[in-house]
């Protein structure tokens, strides 16, 4: 009896082990010229400084009840997760890829996968970040402040 307990714990270890599979993307995109960045991204995100000269996009990602197929398919070949950089000028936008993000649902199962998603995007030190949609250069926002 003691034996057959120990497996039965040990196989609901298991299954709790492949339940969640994580994934972190990075993603970096040049803005020499830019002055102002506007942000259009799905769900919440983070702002942050650093002394890089680029945008760097860090995306972390938890799904549970998914097949490593199923993650590997919408991160992959689907794109579900990227970011997109459109750049006109001194302008920049950067865009969710998916932008709606359906539910993910597990056919083999039939249950939902739940998925778990913490964006932060980090732009050069010199860009005002208190506005999270619309960044803009400190030294734009200084001569616009000036005349």
């Amino acid at each position: 009896m003691r034996i057959f307990s120990i497996m039965i714990l040990s196989l609901f270890f298991v299954q709790i082990a492949n339940a969640q599979l994580t994934k972190v993307l990075h993603q970096t995109f040049e803005i020499d010229s830019v002055e102002k960045i506007t942000l259009s991204l799905v769900g919440e995100y983070e702002v942050e400084k650093w002394a890089g000269n680029t945008i760097l996009t860090e995306t972390k990602i938890e799904i549970y009840d998914a097949t490593k197929g199923i993650f590997k398919f919408f991160i992959e070949e689907k794109g579900r997760y990227d970011i997109v950089a459109e750049i006109d000028g001194m302008n920049a936008t950067i865009f969710s890829n998916d932008s709606e993000r359906r539910t993910i649902k597990n056919k083999e199962t039939d249950k939902e996968c739940y998925e778990f998603i913490r964006l932060k995007i980090f732009v050069p030190d010199d860009f005002n970040i208190d506005d999270p949609i619309n960044l803009i250069r400190a030294n734009v926002s200084e001569a616009s402040a000036n005349e």
